[in-house]
């Protein structure tokens, strides 16, 4: 046990702390995490692990969705007006959000135009002093073309910042309100580059969000305290430490015994544990979400279609269904789950055909079969609880076919990197979309921008396929957004870049006493109304 989360626990409490020490229990949250953050900017990274330590523990957006009705609501923002012609959107900021006061910066203004227009010239203008720093990626917005899309964001003002589009987006509010789109501080930023150290402004964040960084030992915990002057109100909780602790079995052993009050992730085979358990609860929703096998569509056999329907046609997902996620999601027709307004009904995953399988390789002149490397993550994600397990189920399906598969496991930031030099053979991938939109989603697995920021996997670019996503986010109505996006699903259906496996439920384990949890269907974790009893 680590000493510095001793005099936090209900065990150590048990022995005889005082009555100060129980009162900062009771205000003290621990969440036992797999994995550490890559960054404390998620606009840096398509990391879960990052944005869930990130996006809604340290930041706002502009604008959030609504839980139920997954519209566009005020964040930051308290109104917003759109042009007739669909190029300008000029937001009214909230008056008076503050900024952190860390040990690194004492802010001397609340949130102005000023911090929007940094934040996403940043992202946007390669001549920004920010856009190189800390390799000058933006893997989400760089996927779906933000900098060919804002022409211009300027301030009017303290209190009004206005967006000019290159062309009309109807994405573009949704793409606001994903937990990518925070809000930095430019009065920081300034302060960093006099001190020549720009890069602490993704190390040492400053935010407006409910927490602000305390502490970070590197794979062992963060820690954060409450931000007492929050907009929305100061969170019940003083403390929240985020608890690094890879494997599944040993988060699932810290909530069994009190060391940890909420649980990332729990394994599907230890769904029945918890739910027996008199002092845990279970809180489960549905996104969207989908995990696929992504086959290199630029290497051979790849390449073939034939060989890439063979593939699919020897997987059973129904397998992986029951051995991987033990039923808690659902086979995957296509990559838009029943959940979105984009959902393709019409389009049905063949069943397993070995037999047709083995015709096809051999029509590729592949009939004894080829050997092949699939990539697979470490660890948990929130579209497949056990990356190497489906990897090894995959691994057998495919040996009937004479494909023999080596499994490689990487760590998340070895597993990115090597996917944007697009070597692969194949990977098992995903995406959890934090927004309802389709675009989101579709863009981000096989739009054409996202092969160099390795979202794209698969690595195919398809000119009809982008052009109906172009399209939908033209289209003047809701009915022909969805034809479009109809289009597209059966474009890529057709040839197959991507099989798709599981939709996944999103899951989170915690015990009795904490009250107050969000699980949202989109998006990460947020805790700023939780607390303990």
């Amino acid at each position: 046990m680590r000493l510095w989360l001793c005099y936090l626990l209900p065990a150590m409490l048990l022995a005889g702390c005082d009555s100060g020490t129980r009162q900062l229990a009771r205000e003290s949250l621990l969440y036992c995490v797999e994995g550490a953050p890559l960054t404390f900017n998620p606009q840096l990274v398509t990391s879960t692990v990052t944005l869930d330590a990130t996006a809604h523990q340290l930041y706002d957006r502009l604008l959030d969705l609504d839980p139920n009705n997954q519209q566009p609501v005020p964040a930051l923002a308290i109104n917003w007006q759109r042009s007739e012609d669909g190029l300008r959107y000029r937001f009214t900021l909230r008056p008076g959000v503050s900024f952190h006061h860390t040990d690194w910066f004492s802010p001397g203004r609340p949130l102005t135009a000023e911090d929007v227009v940094f934040t996403f010239k940043r992202l946007t203008d390669p001549d920004h002093p920010y856009h190189p720093v800390s390799g000058g990626r933006y893997p989400f917005f760089d996927s779906i073309g933000w900098a060919e899309l804002i022409r211009e964001v300027r301030a009017f003002g303290d209190n009004e910042v206005e967006f000019i589009l290159s062309r009309p987006d109807a994405s573009f509010l949704a793409n606001l309100a994903t937990d990518y789109a925070v809000i930095l501080s430019a009065e920081y930023g300034r302060q960093l580059l006099d001190q020549g150290s720009p890069q602490l402004l993704d190390q040492q964040p400053v935010g407006t969000g409910p927490f602000k960084l305390a502490q970070y030992r590197t794979d062992e915990f963060i820690r954060y305290h409450r931000h007492p002057e929050y907009w929305r109100g100061s969170a019940r909780l003083n403390q929240l430490i985020f608890d690094i602790t890879p494997k599944s079995s040993k988060r699932l052993a810290k909530l069994l015994t009190g060391e940890c009050d909420v649980m990332a992730y729990p394994g599907a085979s230890q769904l029945s544990v918890i739910t027996r358990h008199s002092g845990l609860e279970l809180a489960q929703a549905t996104g969207m979400s989908v995990s696929v096998l992504a086959l290199n569509t630029e290497k051979p056999p790849f390449n073939d279609i034939r060989v890439r329907k063979a593939i699919g046609l020897a997987l059973s997902r129904e397998d992986i269904l029951h051995a991987v996620y033990f039923d808690i999601g659902s086979l995957a027709e296509s990559l838009l789950p029943p959940v979105s307004w984009g959902y393709h009904p019409n389009l049905l995953a063949p069943l397993p055909d070995i037999d047709r399988a083995r015709w096809l390789l051999e029509q590729a002149g592949v009939a004894e079969g080829f050997a092949m490397t699939l990539l697979v993550p470490a660890g948990a994600s929130t579209f497949n609880p056990d990356g190497l397990k489906t990897g090894q189920l995959i691994q057998r399906q495919l040996s009937e076919l004479g494909i023999r598969v080596r499994l490689l496991s990487l760590e998340e930031q070895v597993l990115r990197r090597d996917l944007r030099e697009g070597g692969q053979d194949a990977v098992l991938t995903g995406w959890s979309a934090d927004t309802p939109d389709p675009d989101h989603l579709l863009r981000n697995l096989l739009g054409c921008q996202a092969v160099a920021t390795g979202t794209n996997t698969s690595r195919w670019c398809h000119p009809l396929f982008e052009r109906q996503l172009e399209q939908a986010l033209a289209a003047p109505s809701l009915a022909e957004r969805i034809r479009h996006y109809h289009l597209a699903q059966e474009l890529a259906y057709q040839d197959l870049p991507l099989i798709p496996l599981i939709h996944s439920l999103k899951l989170q384990a915690y015990r009795s006493q904490v009250k107050g949890l969000r699980l949202p269907p989109f998006g990460g974790v947020a805790f700023h109304q939780a607390y303990k009893e």
